[in-house]
């Protein structure tokens, strides 16, 4: 196995991006917004913008156009408190307006019935269990909801981080697999789905924020897997 000072440090540098990443996904697809989120997206949108080289396509192309005209909207607003209210009449009329809304959990779009808490669900439990992932308190949403997996994504690259600085090779090879795992069996299945149903509604009531995020997000989801399968990969030669 190799592992080196120089590879150490970019798995512990790539690890604290990967998950400021799944936080902001974490946070966007949580719940309504408070005052503390405003200014939080223009941090990422150079980091965005950069990794158009890598991942090349048209529709994430337009999905940062439409992110950094969400950050130069909030950049100019003249009035914060109504600036948030319509973020969360925006959320709500998303995800939490009954009829019509965006379903955002795996068992909404993979179990046989369609319903809640259905196959998917038992499936994610199972897995978080296996690495002692608790939900914080303050969440009511199911373990199989979108910001829920993505939180569990960040600890396991916050994980990753942790264990490469201790030098324990064969624990990050296990925590690597796991989010590979969790990623293309669980995730990527049903990812586009999710992302596709909330651009076409949220292009529907304006949101640059929603619209661009759920396509940000699919599509970096996509390239952080080859990411750490290249981290595998020099880790194994």
């Amino acid at each position: 196995m190799s592992f080196n000072e120089e590879l150490q440090a970019e798995l512990i540098n790539a690890s604290i991006l990967r998950s400021a990443f799944f936080n902001y996904f974490y946070r966007i697809f949580n719940g309504v917004q408070t005052d503390e989120f405003l200014g939080v997206s223009i941090k990422y949108l150079s980091y965005f913008n950069d990794l158009k080289e890598y991942i090349e396509d048209e529709e994430y192309n337009n999905a940062c156009d439409l992110f950094e005209k969400y950050v130069e909207n909030e950049k100019n607003l003249t009035n914060r408190e109504d600036f948030l209210q319509r973020l969360n009449i925006e959320f709500t009329s998303l995800f939490l307006s009954g009829m019509g809304n965006v379903p955002a959990s795996a068992s909404s779009y993979l179990s046989s019935d369609g319903l809640l808490k259905g196959e998917e669900w038992q499936k994610v439990k199972a897995i978080y269990k296996t690495r002692d992932f608790q939900m914080p308190e303050n969440i009511k949403s199911p373990e199989d909801y979108i910001s829920v997996e993505m939180l569990y994504m960040q600890k396991l690259s916050d994980l990753i981080g942790k264990l490469a600085d201790e030098k324990d090779v064969n624990l990050i090879l296990s925590a690597i697999n796991d989010q590979i795992d969790f990623a293309e069996k669980h995730i990527l299945v049903w990812i586009d789905l999710f992302a596709n149903a909330v651009y076409e509604k949220a292009m529907t009531l304006n949101s640059t924020l929603y619209s661009s995020v759920a396509i940000i997000m699919k599509h970096y989801i996509r390239y952080d897997i080859e990411l750490i399968k290249e981290f595998l990969d020099e880790l194994q030669k």
